[in-house]
């Protein structure tokens, strides 16, 4: 002992003796390792939401050339279509047209669009959706689309 035993009388001293200090740190041990442990699972779960958050992502990509090819196709057939009517149209029939053929597609790839949109806060819900990006990719061929170029027009 370094200290006085009467000093464990004073209020303000707490006085530890070496077997006080072995239970301690064991009681102090076992409070570190629950909350490793509490930590560590907090962490996996932060992990997974993150990998299904970045995986969601994945399907921007495809978004994009879905919208891409179907805008191409779009302003193909209107620009064929308006060829074939000649100049007969006024300017509001033509206005009529244009947003006709928005409408079609827009509903079209409303049903794909969904398809496609996670926030990725699920897991599984994400590996639906990118079971559903490669299938969309597949049938619309869309993994070989420069989608810088289509659906634009060139000037």
């Amino acid at each position: 002992r370094n200290v006085d035993a009467d000093c464990s009388e004073d209020p303000n001293t707490i006085v530890y003796n070496v077997d006080d200090l072995k239970e301690l740190v064991e009681l102090n041990k076992d409070k570190r390792i629950k909350a490793a442990d509490e930590a560590r699972e907090l962490l996996t779960q932060e992990q997974a939401a993150f990998e299904a958050w970045r995986d969601s992502l994945e399907t921007v990509p495809t978004i994009k050339r879905l919208r891409g090819k179907a805008e191409a196709i779009r302003v193909a057939e209107l620009e064929k279509a308006m060829g074939k009517l000649g100049d007969g149209l006024t300017k509001k029939q033509m206005k009529a047209v244009e947003e006709l053929s928005r409408g079609i597609v827009n509903k079209l790839l409303h049903g794909p669009m969904q398809a496609l949109r996670s926030d990725g806060t699920d897991p599984a819900a994400v590996g639906e959706t990118l079971v559903n990006m490669h299938a969309l990719e597949k049938m619309f061929d869309l993994k070989t689309m420069d989608i810088s170029r289509r659906g634009r027009k060139q000037n």
